[in-house]
């Protein structure tokens, strides 16, 4: 990740049209809006952006927890929620709106950290990198079905404003920079219908629909690297410094 995006960097802060075309496979109505796409932060790396969830998703959880994931609940006042207290239910919904922790035994759901976080002046980009790993995580601790770029374009679109919100993946590729058959089956299936809805259980159908239109596909990091004359020999190829 971080010398591919190093090396976008240095060529100045106008780059990011060219990049946000490469991605295929995405939702087939995601389009690219027109505003201004200059950019005016990059955050990747040791200078990684995490973004929080909603808070609409962390209510939810509080009032469903019989519906997480089956474990060991570590508190008693968690399995006090689960029991359906009525009571515990108030308390934790009350803190969640007046202390704002990232972590309490009403919180659910941490914090998510896309590999790199672009923001424009019209647009907010969040991508997942991936070098070795074979597989998109789609579970969190707590809620099964919790894709992770779904969780990274949730959390975006909490805090865009009027901003334009995309996301995609970039991955190895075949030897001529092509997607293996493995991910461009995994990037479909990130459209299907249980996967958008076990994503967002506290969005409504018309704010799940806006959010999947954020979902360009995946690309390869050759393809990134054709794209911009970036020479991939000459790139480190290990996990800690090119991959997710």
């Amino acid at each position: 990740m971080r010398p591919v995006f190093e090396a976008l960097w240095k060529r100045g802060r106008n780059w990011l049209p060219e990049l946000l075309v490469l991605p295929s496979g995405g939702c087939p109505d995601a389009k690219i809006s027109p505003g201004d796409l200059t950019l005016l932060e990059g955050h990747w790396d040791a200078n990684e952006r995490c973004l929080n969830p909603p808070v609409s998703l962390l209510s939810w959880l509080i009032r469903n927890v019989g519906a997480l994931r089956s474990r060991t609940l570590d508190s008693e006042s968690r399995q006090r929620l689960a029991d359906g207290d009525p009571a515990a239910v108030d308390e934790a919904l009350r803190l969640l709106r007046t202390e704002g922790a990232a972590r309490a035994w009403y919180v659910f759901e941490g914090p998510t950290c896309p590999d790199a976080y672009l923001l424009a002046r019209d647009a907010i980009v969040v991508i997942e990198g991936k070098r070795t790993e074979a597989t998109i995580t789609s579970d969190t601790t707590w809620l099964t079905g919790r894709h992770q770029m779904r969780r990274h374009l949730d959390a975006a679109w909490e805090v865009r404003g009027r901003r334009a919100v995309y996301g995609f993946f970039i991955v190895e590729s075949e030897a001529d920079g092509s997607l293996t058959d493995h991910w461009r089956s995994a990037g479909a299936s990130r459209l299907a219908a249980d996967a958008l809805q076990s994503s967002f259980p506290h969005r409504s159908s018309l704010e799940i629909d806006a959010i999947s239109r954020c979902y360009l596909g995946i690309t390869t990091w050759r393809q990134v690297c054709n794209q911009f004359q970036i020479d991939w020999l000459t790139l480190p190829h290990d996990t800690s410094s090119l991959g997710a």
